[in-house]
């Protein structure tokens, strides 16, 4: 059985999803996703960008997978984990 904090985070998860989250088409299958762009203060070493962070535990993310985002088609162009769940930047 899951800690309670694995379970308050299980919670907050699914708060997330349900108040944040819209529908990303990547490779023809739908998931659950939040938004997130970077500010302009990074600098020239990240810029201003889209990445998507994705809860699923389904998804496992490659370079130049196919997303679709709000009637907009991207490629991801690279990911990492973020809270461990897959985080995507989409061009």
């Amino acid at each position: 059985m899951a800690n309670p904090f694995e379970k308050m985070a299980a919670r907050m998860d699914a708060a997330t999803i349900r108040s944040m989250s819209d529908t990303a088409t990547i490779n023809g299958n739908d998931f659950a996703a939040v938004e997130s762009h970077f500010v302009a203060e990074m600098g020239p070493v990240v810029g201003d960008g889209l990445s998507l962070v994705v809860f699923s535990d389904a998804y496992r993310p490659r370079r130049n997978d196919e997303v679709t985002w709000k009637g907009t088609d991207y490629k991801v162009t690279r990911h990492q984990l973020f809270n461990n769940k897959p985080q995507i930047w989409i061009e």
